[in-house]
């Protein structure tokens, strides 16, 4: 761990290193017990350990972080220590598609001219994601000056405005669903952890009553995350685990309702096989807003918390036939998906007929 390395100055740094240290202990027993467990009951013990302790240690590590950008931006001795652990954490973050805190990070590094060139373009794709997109666009344009140019770059010059438009037309939804009838919610149970998903009942109804149809039914029970693409979205929800399996029909789409949502981070959208109207059970979570993908795929909730366990769902592309099988990574698994709070009427799903 990178701040074993640093002496931390103020309290609230120290105390939390200190107690993400230890509670990192904590999950390296429970991994050690669960692998030299010798009965199906003492491994389901210390996993769901794991899992508890897993939870727990991810907002302790946003603590720490927290704890040492304020330190960082103090007059510390360990000021370049501090500088490059941060840097290093931040890189890590950006990878692995977890950005919440990382924009506070990449800030306090460029403020201090921190010596990284690719400073910059984690802070606009963190701001991306986070729907902060005057500060993406001040990135981008500083980036533009710097002399950096891509494709993703003029990408986002060019689709600014339409994403602004986009994200207020969503915290209207948002704030829309807060006060209206209360929307069903699920917690979908992976190998990594549980996130809470809100259902978009409003703008996608039969998608909703097929989704809460095949969880009630127990279908997603032991499903993988087989496509799960970096810096896009982790794809689930398939009997056969290559994309190419469903529930033995097809429902419709309604990614074309004047109303339809549109996608963020932590969107969940409704796979094709082919046409609007060939979804079946396989959904998928975007990684960063998608644009491409409005109206074009249903939306049909989003996650409430939990969003972090996006982060640690293994890169895996089970649908790419070219990709050697030696090394790749196993795929994380769907433990369950459990319906948390559903309206009063019955959940069935509207068969393409």
């Amino acid at each position: 761990m990178e701040e074993s390395r640093i002496k931390p100055e103020s309290e609230e740094f120290k105390q939390a290193t200190g107690e993400l240290r230890e509670h990192l202990k904590q999950m390296r027993e429970a991994m050690v017990r669960f692998n030299v467990s010798e009965s199906p009951s003492e491994e389901k013990k210390w996993k769901d350990r794991w899992l508890e302790l897993q939870a727990k240690g991810h907002s302790l590590h946003r603590r720490m972080i927290a704890a040492a950008v304020q330190e960082y931006r103090s007059d510390t001795a360990d000021k370049p220590k501090i500088a490059d652990m941060l840097f290093r954490l931040l890189k890590r973050n950006f990878e692995a598609d977890r950005y919440e805190g990382m924009v506070e990070v990449a800030q306090a590094l460029i403020d201090d001219d921190y010596p990284e060139p690719k400073l910059r373009v984690y802070l606009t794709m963190s701001a991306l994601a986070l729907n902060e997109y005057e500060l993406a666009g001040e990135q981008a344009d500083q980036l533009v000056d710097d002399g950096t140019v891509s494709e993703d770059l003029l990408h986002l010059d060019r689709s600014l405005n339409s994403l602004v438009a986009d994200w207020e037309e969503e915290r209207k939804l948002r704030e829309q669903d807060s006060q209206g009838e209360p929307l069903p919610r699920v917690l979908i149970k992976t190998t990594k952890g549980d996130m809470e998903v809100e259902l978009f009942e409003n703008q996608a109804p039969e998608t909703v009553g097929n989704f809460i149809h095949l969880a009630e039914s127990g279908f997603y029970r032991g499903r993988t995350f087989h496509r799960v693409i970096e810096h896009f979205m982790a794809q689930g929800g398939c009997p056969n685990g290559d994309g190419m399996g469903g529930p033995g029909y097809f429902i419709y789409g309604e990614m074309d309702k004047p109303d339809a949502r549109k996608f963020f981070r932590g969107s969940l959208g409704m796979a094709l096989a082919q046409n609007p109207d060939s979804a079946g059970s396989q959904f998928f979570i975007t990684f960063l807003p998608t644009q491409s993908l409005n109206g074009k795929y249903t939306v049909f909730g989003r996650v409430i918390s939990g969003i972090e366990v996006l982060a640690d769902i293994n890169r895996v592309d089970s649908e790419n036939k070219e990709k050697k099988a030696g090394g790749a990574e196993m795929p994380d698994e769907i433990v369950a998906v459990e319906v948390l709070f559903k309206r009063d009427h019955e959940y069935v799903p509207n068969k393409v007929k």
